[in-house]
């Protein structure tokens, strides 16, 4: 039987629409597998952002710990040596009256005395400053000069305290020396901090 024009026609048309149909699904699982492909791209993309902030977070949160930690050790060291000062200004405060006697010669002493300073007392020593290195109690520091063995020195007692907690201040004509406590201590403080840290906090200590 002969296969007629139409019928030709018909068959051609079957094939190519099957063609086009398994063109389209190639074109579809391949546009599938991309997006799939570039989904998980995403997906991992936004893992490693996470992951690198959540590590950046744990660091951060460490380094704080750290610091932290620091601060907390530097402030408890800081209160352990501004209790060694407190107890040394209160022993400053007790002194016996030789040991404050002492003390003041080896201050005045290094201040290169011209011999005709005035010294202004903390009030609560003056009483006992004078008793000590004023024979009259007149202000004349007259004993003050011989235990310095500078018995050509006109030293005074100023009538009035000096603004001081305790120590004294050595006013002369052309300079002033300030032998308060706090000051002496501050000093001290300034210059040995370090060292008493390491003292006080070394291994092993």
């Amino acid at each position: 039987m002969a296969t007629s024009l139409y019928d030709k026609i018909e068959a051609k048309g079957a094939l190519d629409a099957e063609r086009i149909v398994a063109t389209a699904r190639e074109r579809a699982k391949a546009t599938a597998l991309s997006e799939r492909a570039a989904a998980d791209a995403d997906v991992k993309a936004r893992l490693r952002t996470a992951e690198r902030k959540a590590a950046d977070f744990v660091k951060a949160a460490k380094t704080d710990a750290v610091q932290q930690a620091k601060k907390a050790t530097l402030e408890r060291r800081k209160a352990v040596i501004d209790g060694v000062f407190v107890v040394a200004a209160k022993a400053l405060d007790n002194l016996a009256d030789d040991a404050y006697a002492d003390l003041v010669l080896t201050l005045l002493k290094q201040d290169g005395l011209v011999g005709d300073e005035t010294i202004f007392v903390a009030e609560k020593d003056r009483e006992r400053f004078q008793n000590l290195f004023s024979s009259a109690r007149d202000g004349n520091l007259d004993l003050l000069a011989k235990r310095l063995k500078q018995s050509k020195f006109r030293l005074r007692l100023a009538a009035e305290p000096a603004k001081i907690d305790g120590g004294f201040v050595v006013v002369g004509t052309h300079y002033d020396v300030d032998h308060a406590w706090t000051t002496i201590l501050s000093d001290l403080r300034d210059g040995t901090e370090a060292e008493l840290a390491d003292i006080l906090f070394s291994e092993g200590a």
